[in-house]
């Protein structure tokens, strides 16, 4: 498997977005959240990352964390693919970031990889 994210693997729709807040489940390892919701008919894994501009005023620094998310999402979603392509679902996540400092790369890497890990057995024990 390639290590990208390409547009397809996001999520857009601010209906489905919605629908994810309102619906999901929600997995917590401060200071990040993921909000999922599992729907059938078709495999399939879309992800949406937010940080919330209360916090961080600033876009650069909202953008700076974004990235990171990203990058490291990018690297650990193989096993969560995985997962939702033998339970033949489609799979939605919303991951955010509840922290109030920018978050150095390793700790975002460890966390988000700890999350993922957990959100593939959630997929699959159900």
């Amino acid at each position: 498997m390639k290590n990208t994210l390409s547009k397809s693997d996001r999520l857009t729709n601010p209906v489905a977005i919605s629908q994810i807040y309102d619906k999901g489940k929600h997995l917590n390892y401060f200071p990040f959240k993921i909000v999922w919701l599992k729907e059938d008919g078709g495999a399939g894994l879309k992800v949406v990352f937010s940080v919330p501009k209360r916090k961080f005023k600033r876009a650069v620094d909202r953008n700076q964390i974004k990235r990171k998310l990203r990058e490291t999402y990018r690297k650990h979603k193989h096993e969560v693919q995985k997962a939702v392509e033998n339970k033949n679902t489609r799979v939605s996540l919303f991951l955010v970031y509840l922290g109030k400092d920018i978050p150095p790369s390793e700790i975002v890497d460890d966390k988000i990889n700890v999350l993922l890990k957990r959100l593939t057995k959630e997929i699959t024990d159900k």
